[in-house]
């Protein structure tokens, strides 16, 4: 069943419902805004009482909370897959800044809700900050095998870190403004077409020369 399917109104087996409810939430907010998201209306939407969401969910907040934990453990999944028959560090920094990427493209609701600190309270949810830190600690694995081979500048993991994420979510940023999001405008031709512009295609079009650039920002 993919990401947007739906069980059949009331056919939920145990723990389904959870499921169906963060499927149906992240339909909506691709076409949709957060604000005009409710839990009645989500649970109209896949046949269940109004009251059903709220067995998993005691609040909006809970539900993006919930969404962003989901997010998370799907990335952690997809880099844990594809780091695992990686030798070579640079390898390994390009297949995980290749796997970020994807992930938010494929994602665009849950990447947002990573980030979204007026929709998702962090230090609420122990859960959410276990899931978010095991795709850190992916980056962390991957600065670690190019320290071991002395390619890295000499600066802490962590330090390095900041570099390639902050490195990572701008191309991101950047990249959605080209592509635009389901439902909603690309930026207009006339700003593609300035200097600004040709920037934005440049990371949206040659992903791999990009992420090379980024790989050599921290390289000695």
């Amino acid at each position: 069943m993919t990401e947007t399917s739906y069980d059949p109104p009331g056919s939920y087996h145990h723990g389904g419902l959870r499921l169906a409810l963060l499927k149906a939430a992240c339909h909506h907010l691709r076409r949709e805004n957060a604000e005009s998201l409710s839990l009645r209306a989500l649970a109209r939407g896949i046949g269940v009482s109004q009251t059903a969401p709220y067995r998993h969910f005691d609040s909006k907040n809970a539900l993006f909370a919930g969404i962003a934990t989901w997010g998370f453990q799907i990335l952690s999944g997809q880099m844990q897959a594809l780091l695992a028959g990686q030798t070579s560090p640079m390898e390994s920094f390009l297949a995980f800044g290749r796997c970020y990427l994807d992930f938010s493209r494929e994602h665009v609701e849950k990447y947002q809700l990573f980030f979204d600190s007026s929709l998702v309270e962090y230090g609420d949810y122990s859960s959410l900050q276990e899931a978010s830190g095991l795709c850190f600690d992916h980056l962390l694995a991957v600065i670690r095998l190019g320290q071991r081979d002395r390619l890295f500048v000499e600066r802490e993991e962590e330090e390095i870190a900041a570099i390639v994420w902050s490195g990572l979510h701008g191309m991101v940023s950047l990249q959605k403004l080209k592509q635009g999001r389901e439902g909603m405008i690309p930026a207009p031709q006339h700003i593609l077409d300035r200097p600004v512009g040709k920037a934005i295609r440049f990371l949206a079009e040659e992903q791999d020369q990009a992420l090379n650039l980024l790989l050599r920002s921290v390289l000695k």
